[in-house]
């Protein structure tokens, strides 16, 4: 059991939030902008606080599934888009204050 618990924090802490998190956090919006370009959307939020929304979208081809034994037919992934979605959470003062990370796919 603290073996599965271990294993679980540990991967938690190299998912793609928590490199966002430590790799942006208290960065400022310039600093953001020469990494990853012009935000494909801001929301302004109460405060003078605002969200820069990044979209990322990549067309994924069918690929063969090889299930170890002989086969007829071909077994394959269906075709998809990936969805990527960054947002960044930017203080008055322009400073990063959190990241979120989401990701959907779409057949």
């Amino acid at each position: 059991m603290v073996i599965l618990l271990g294993l679980i924090i540990g991967l938690a802490g190299c998912s793609t939030q928590s490199k966002l998190i430590r790799d942006y956090k208290g960065k400022t919006q310039e600093e953001l902008m020469l990494t990853m370009g012009r935000p494909s959307r801001v929301e302004i939020i109460a405060g003078g606080r605002k969200i820069n929304i990044y979209e990322k979208s990549k067309f994924l081809k069918a690929a063969p599934i090889n299930t170890g034994q002989f086969q007829y037919d071909r077994f394959e992934s269906p075709k998809a888009i990936k969805t990527e979605i960054y947002k960044f959470y930017l203080n008055k003062n322009g400073v990063i204050e959190d990241v979120k990370y989401e990701v959907s796919y779409e057949r």
